[in-house]
């Protein structure tokens, strides 16, 4: 189902049972900032511009690059982000504000 670009902007962050973090900031511009910590190692952060595309994510990085992830949003105003092309045990990442 496509996903109201709208419903993504502000500040989000998801966790991995294994301790890793994201974060994942979307304005109402277009613009993102993403940032994560593995296993409570240094944190890294890179950003760029975003766009939406019926349901999937697209991020790409001011530096070069890009992410794509299929987003399933949920009653709660939380998502799941998961990768495109992730193979089918990969959960994705669940965001809340």
């Amino acid at each position: 189902a496509p996903v109201d670009p709208k419903m993504l902007t502000g500040n989000w962050k998801a966790m991995r049972p294994d301790g890793s973090e994201f974060k994942l900031n979307m304005t109402d511009d277009g613009k993102f900032t993403w940032s994560f910590s593995l296993k409570g190692q240094q944190a890294h952060e890179f950003g760029g511009t975003y766009a939406v595309e019926e349901n999937v994510l697209v991020l790409e990085r001011k530096d070069g690059g890009s992410l794509l992830a299929e987003i399933t949003p949920d009653s709660s105003g939380k998502f799941n982000f998961r990768m495109v092309g992730a193979p089918e045990s990969d959960n994705g990442l669940d965001f809340s504000k």
